[in-house]
């Protein structure tokens, strides 16, 4: 049987995709060439190899990464993977590719830790990132983080490495509902802070040495968390 599995394993991979899954798996967990390596260990040249498509990983090791992030081996070998089923999100989200279904969902832009190590100091553009599908009927403009160590957030922050957290654009209707609440600001230096109304003005606090007022011509920079997902292992 295991000679079987085997041999039907190395069939599939002559058509597989698992070099260019790697590839989205990495960006998409923020891992390294290196990094990725180490988990398996294997060399950073190996992981170039397989994502070049100059080599192939041996059966174990597909096994190995399969298990590690919780994904289906035919999967790993036959698709590719989207966010949603990298970050093992298909039990509360709905893959991109089932257009019909996805039509009742709303479509969340999806900061990864991959974007905020690779960007430049400017104010976040929202084009061309991947995004999330979710169920959520509302008009207001949402945007998706994953917490990292790339992005600065209070000494204090309730949230764990890797958890997913969820945002809702600040409009002038909901500005009482602000005060101490976690946002977002996503201008030239963005952050995760806390709101303080202080007087007639309201500020996103990072600490004592870096804030941002809010002003109704800086409207779009700032955010109000609306929610999160943590993954439980």
């Amino acid at each position: 049987m295991q000679k079987y599995f085997a041999n039907k394993i190395t069939r599939k991979f002559e058509m597989s995709q698992i070099g260019n899954n790697i590839k989205k798996l990495r960006n998409v967990k923020g891992l390294s060439q290196q990094a990725f390596a180490d988990l398996f260990g294997l060399t950073r040249g190996n992981i170039s190899s397989y994502e070049e498509r100059r080599a192939e990983p041996k059966i174990e090791i597909m096994l190995q990464i399969a298990k590690y992030f919780s994904i289906p081996i035919a999967e790993l070998l036959e698709k590719q993977l989207t966010v949603n089923e990298i970050l093992n999100f298909e039990d509360h989200f709905v893959i991109e590719q089932h257009e019909t279904e996805a039509s009742r969902f709303t479509k969340i832009p999806f900061l990864n830790r991959d974007f905020f190590w690779h960007r430049e100091p400017h104010a976040i553009s929202y084009d061309g990132l991947p995004s999330l599908l979710f169920p959520l009927d509302t008009n207001n403009k949402l945007l998706a983080i994953e917490n990292n160590t790339y992005l600065a957030h209070p000494s204090i922050f309730p949230f764990e490495e890797n958890a997913i957290l969820f945002f809702e654009q600040v409009k002038v209707d909901i500005l009482h509902t602000l005060d101490d609440h976690i946002g977002f600001f996503d201008g030239d230096d963005p952050f995760f802070g806390r709101y303080e109304i202080q007087d007639a003005d309201i500020v996103l606090v990072l600490n004592q040495w870096k804030k941002a007022l809010f002003s109704v011509d800086d409207q779009p920079h700032f955010w109000k968390l609306l929610g999160r997902f943590e993954r439980v292992l």
